[in-house]
């Protein structure tokens, strides 16, 4: 059985990687924007259909949407922290150093 938060999360980060809202997945995908969060939630099942649906928007293969335990790259990684740091206010930065260290350490 496929884990609902699991694959919302999934949605969720190749959504993100596209830079589309939940309304424009939406529209793109000819279905309800806020339903989305709803499946990204984990709170929705999402039919196999719709599922075909967005792997078409998202330009992906249906079956990389359940691929569930998506790994990336150490370089991939590196992006993905610079571009958090690099939004991160003052606070945020000092609390992800404090987490850095702890874990580092």
């Amino acid at each position: 059985m496929i884990d609902q938060k699991l694959l919302g999360n999934r949605i969720k980060s190749l959504r993100i990687q596209k830079g589309l809202s939940q309304e424009k997945l939406g529209e793109l995908a000819g279905l309800n924007g806020k339903y989305f969060g709803e499946v990204e939630r984990g709170n929705s099942n999402i039919s196999i259909t719709n599922l075909s649906k967005l792997a078409d928007v998202l330009e992906v293969p249906f079956l990389s949407l359940l691929t569930l335990e998506h790994e990336q790259d150490r370089s991939e990684l590196v992006k993905e922290l610079h571009k958090m740091i690099d939004a991160a206010g003052d606070t945020q930065l000092k609390t992800i150093y404090r987490i850095l260290e702890a874990v580092l350490r």
